[in-house]
């Protein structure tokens, strides 16, 4: 299993072929592996079926029309032409604002429909000044990841959690999680992307603005259908705020509301919004990617690597297991996240977790426990493109509109990020529970 998703990683990272065709390819692989450990008994489609995260795909559908719906209106650039102004002239100010907003919407959205929503206006203002998005949009993955592990909705590692022990609930995450993302994570994530792309941001001046010329190119053009989409996503927008009182599934809201708005803005023409909006290779490297990791985790992987994580955990000193137990979660989550869908992961690790707190209860507790695996789950998503959901989708939305966002593109900024905002938690959650 582990072999197999170090060839797809390589495929990937070498782009010989699309990478929705390595994942496609990559779990048939793993399929057929998985029919030779059974002893010749194939897996059902049916099965397969199941292996489907059918909540983010159905999100990601939903939120796809949605957005495209809106951008036939011309609110992208309108927002666009907004940000361009508040950033009065400096491009390091320009993305501090994309960085801020893009952190806080996911904290309270989930971060895949905030880059939905926010991509697409980071590409028409950079369209504007005539600059490359790709720095713009590569550091507002990373802070969306980063802004979307303060709360419970934030990211589905957080709602898996949530979900599984009756210990959290929703202001847990604010009181345990939220200062150190605020505080610390995001402004120091922050300084890591302007450095990272100093070159790119200071190379030159941006061009002289005159804002009335540009409120005047870039109006909204149409108001009818603006009003209809417009109304759609505030309710749905509400109601992902709203997912703590009454736990619906988020992408029951997202395809009800992408419905409803394509029966008022374009109900004769479905095939031309389904073309057109819906990123089909973007859905598809995810059915082929919860594919392979499910049969993965189904070939020993994830519960290997929870095993070994207890065994180390249980052999050590009584007053050494929880330090040693935070670390030890934290950061082998988050190199797991990294190249592995971190849902999956997390589901592995909530037993794991439960078993440790029930066999040492004078030394381990739940809440730490709980908190350094969302820590690690949520931000090593930052570490490879692949790392989380988020990541993917700005990818495809930019290879949609002629920028190619590679592996390696991602890599760098990413994996640093990763591993600085790793080590802060590690430090917090240490003075939290352990020394203080």
């Amino acid at each position: 299993a582990a072999l197999i998703m170090v060839f797809v990683y390589v495929f990937i990272l070498l782009e010989l072929i699309h990478r929705t065709l390595v994942s496609i390819f990559g779990s048939m692989v793993a399929l057929f592996f998985f029919f030779l450990m059974r002893g010749g008994e194939t897996e059902s489609i049916k099965m397969i079926m199941l292996h489907q995260e059918w909540s983010t795909l159905g999100l990601l559908f939903g939120m796809m029309v949605i957005v495209g719906e809106l951008s036939h209106t011309g609110v992208f650039e309108w927002l666009a032409v907004r940000l361009l102004v508040s950033s009065r002239g400096s491009f390091n100010r320009l993305m501090v604002l994309l960085c801020l907003l893009t952190a806080v919407a996911s904290a309270f959205l989930d971060n895949v429909t905030t880059m939905l929503l926010i991509a697409p206006v980071t590409i028409d203002m950079c369209g504007i000044l005539q600059v490359d998005p790709r720095p713009y949009l590569i550091s507002e993955i990373i802070l969306s990841n980063i802004g979307g592990t303060a709360t419970l909705i934030g990211d589905p590692p957080n709602i898996i959690i949530g979900s599984s022990f009756d210990e959290i609930g929703f202001l847990d995450f604010i009181i345990n999680i939220m200062p150190c993302i605020f505080i610390i994570a995001i402004p120091v994530s922050l300084g890591l992307m302007l450095w990272v792309y100093r070159p790119y941001t200071s190379y030159k001046e941006m061009v002289e603005l005159d804002a009335q010329k540009l409120k005047r190119t870039y109006p909204i053009y149409d108001e009818p259908r603006l009003l209809i989409a417009g109304t759609t996503t505030c309710f749905v927008i509400i109601l992902f705020f709203l997912h703590p009182l009454h736990h619906k599934d988020t992408a029951w809201l997202a395809l009800i509301a992408a419905f409803l708005t394509i029966s008022f803005t374009n109900p004769h023409d479905v095939q031309d919004v389904f073309r057109n909006h819906v990123e089909w290779d973007t859905l598809l490297f995810f059915a082929g990617l919860f594919v392979l990791v499910e049969v993965c985790a189904a070939m020993g992987l994830l519960q290997a690597i929870g095993g070994a994580l207890a065994g180390i955990i249980k052999a050590q000193e009584e007053s050494k297991q929880l330090p040693i137990a935070i670390t030890l979660i934290l950061w082998v989550s988050a190199i797991t996240s990294a190249f592995l869908d971190n849902i999956p992961y997390t589901a592995t690790m909530i037993p794991v977790v439960k078993i440790l707190a029930d066999e040492l209860p004078l030394t381990l507790s739940i809440e730490p426990l709980a908190w350094a695996l969302s820590f690690g789950a949520c931000l090593g998503g930052n570490g490879t493109l692949l790392g989380a959901s988020a990541n993917i989708v700005t990818a495809g939305i930019a290879a949609n509109r002629g920028y190619n966002i590679s592996f390696l593109n991602f890599f760098y900024p990413g994996m640093l990020t990763m591993i600085v905002t790793i080590a802060i938690a590690n430090i917090y959650m240490l003075i939290v529970f352990v020394w203080v």
